[in-house]
């Protein structure tokens, strides 16, 4: 295929200028996709305005929705789609060589490439990134189909889903009957929510602040028992009530701040878990009780992202359960690729549009 790509470039700190790329020459082991859509996300914002280290220039946009325009023989043979497949494509692509790969945690493949995460646009074939309009395929990439029929805001809910997954149920061993705090009611704490009630929560409760009336009304319908407005409400107390004393079982903190941590840690009954999931940025540091985690053996669990297996259980609820329920409310509202800084803004808290949740990039 020839032609060229338009793509938004992060060249400097909140800095973000329209660039054109050729398209590559596609050979027996890559291929090319056209984006359908790009969901942006809280660490999209850390990227921008330079709260985490990155490696610029940089094409941002890791959750990534598609369709297959251009792919090699061996390619597809070994990811089993075809030109036109319509695919959602995992932001890392490991090198399947070095000993993470190899035991089967290629999350934390030490030689990775990253899509809008960590190779940088000066890399060729240079399309390393989901905000443009169309995206190199590179060799050891993770796709997934998904069917045509589901809407692409709820498609691209997936990944935010396969975190729930990943973080509450296996990492925090959320089950049956659970009590779950989940501090936070972003996009991901919203998807964590519906995940908390897929695997059987008692009672799932969600906070936020005052000026996130709209999200925590989306969380229950949802799935939320309750919510609480940390900022006009003691968190403690009112999870004290509401569990009768007990506290919860599992405590997902999402909320991206170091204030939030010794907070979470209250929240959780004694041999409580807490799963830590929100980054702060590179020098955030949190304040921990320490005499009250050692006596109460609370259990705290840093997660870094999702799995391919529960990627793939994500996609089987989103084409099965997910019209029980809004999940495809999470993405509010979608910016074409010119406004690409302006959805990121959103995301960050800045000049958002009323009933603002999640924004996504439609090139």
């Amino acid at each position: 295929m020839t032609g060229t790509s338009r793509a938004a470039v992060l060249e400097a700190p909140e800095t973000l200028v329209m660039r054109e790329f050729p398209l590559p020459t596609i050979g027996p082991e890559d291929g090319l996709l056209h984006i359908e859509m790009a969901g942006v996300c809280g660490t999209d914002w850390k990227y921008f305005s330079g709260k985490l280290a990155n490696a610029i220039p940089l094409i941002l946009g890791h959750e990534i929705l598609g369709r297959v325009a251009e792919i090699g023989e061996a390619a597809a043979a070994k990811w089993g789609v075809r030109v036109g497949d319509r695919v959602l494509v995992e932001g890392s692509v490991p090198c399947w060589s070095c000993g993470r790969c190899r035991s089967g945690e290629y999350r934390f493949c030490q030689s990775k490439n990253g899509y809008g995460l960590n190779t940088s646009s000066t890399t060729p074939p240079h399309l390393w990134g989901a905000m443009a309009e169309y995206m190199y395929l590179a060799p050891g990439s993770i796709l997934h189909r998904i069917t045509p029929d589901v809407p692409a805001g709820t498609a691209i809910a997936a990944a935010l889903l396969a975190n729930g997954i990943e973080w509450l149920r296996d990492r925090g061993g959320v089950t049956l009957g659970d009590d779950v705090v989940i501090q936070g009611c972003g996009p991901q704490g919203l998807a964590a929510t519906v995940i908390a009630r897929e695997v059987g929560a008692r009672r799932i409760i969600v906070t936020g602040l005052a000026r996130d009336a709209a999200r925590l009304e989306l969380a229950g319908r949802l799935g939320a028992t309750h919510t609480i407005c940390v900022d006009r409400e003691d968190a403690e107390g009112r999870v004290r009530e509401i569990t009768g004393g007990r506290m919860a079982d599992v405590c997902l903190d999402v909320a991206g701040s170091a204030l939030a941590t010794p907070v979470s840690i209250k929240l959780v009954r004694t041999l409580g878990t807490v799963v830590l999931a929100g980054l702060a940025g590179k020098d955030a540091m949190a304040q921990m009780p320490m005499d009250h985690i050692v006596w109460n053996e609370i259990r705290i669990q840093g997660v870094y992202v999702k799995g391919e297996a529960a990627y793939a259980k994500a996609i089987d609820f989103i084409e099965t359960r997910a019209a029980h329920y809004p999940v495809d409310e999470i993405v509010s509202h979608t910016f074409p690729l010119e406004r690409a800084e302006d959805a990121i803004r959103a995301a960050a808290g800045q000049n958002q549009p009323a009933g603002f949740v999640k924004a996504a990039i439609v090139p």
